[in-house]
């Protein structure tokens, strides 16, 4: 998972607001993990935390997932974009503003993160 926000250290703010939030989540305790880019060539230590890694098989895990994250969505005070990346590359996108329809926006999201031919079994999505 991915916060897009112009500002990277509010960015990985929130990033770490999220994570927190998902491991209150009994299902989702030890499948999370903050990640943190290269750092820049101008620095000597690690970056800020760039993705937010959860562990997933199929199962109750992806549904508690696709329902913590809209509600933290929706907690938010500032606006944001949370951007959910599958292992394969594909992602899907969505912020305070879609949020409004609770149901709608996380059975899209159950949609993308379940499996099918291309995404089947054991993955990790970013």
């Amino acid at each position: 998972m991915l916060i897009e926000d112009a500002d990277a250290g509010v960015a990985a703010a929130q990033l770490g607001e999220l994570a927190e939030w998902l491991r209150h989540e009994r299902e989702l305790r030890g499948r999370i993990r903050l990640e943190q880019g290269a750092p820049a060539p101008d620095e000597m230590s690690g970056g800020l935390s760039d993705a937010l890694v959860v562990a997933l098989s199929t199962g109750g895990a992806v549904s508690v997932l696709a329902r913590a994250a809209v509600e933290w969505v929706k907690h938010r005070t500032r606006d944001v974009t949370l951007k959910v990346v599958r292992a394969d590359g594909e992602s899907f996108e969505f912020g305070v503003q879609r949020a409004t329809s609770d149901d709608a926006l996380v059975a899209e999201l159950l949609y993308f993160l379940g499996p099918d031919e291309q995404n089947a079994g054991p993955d990790e999505t970013a």
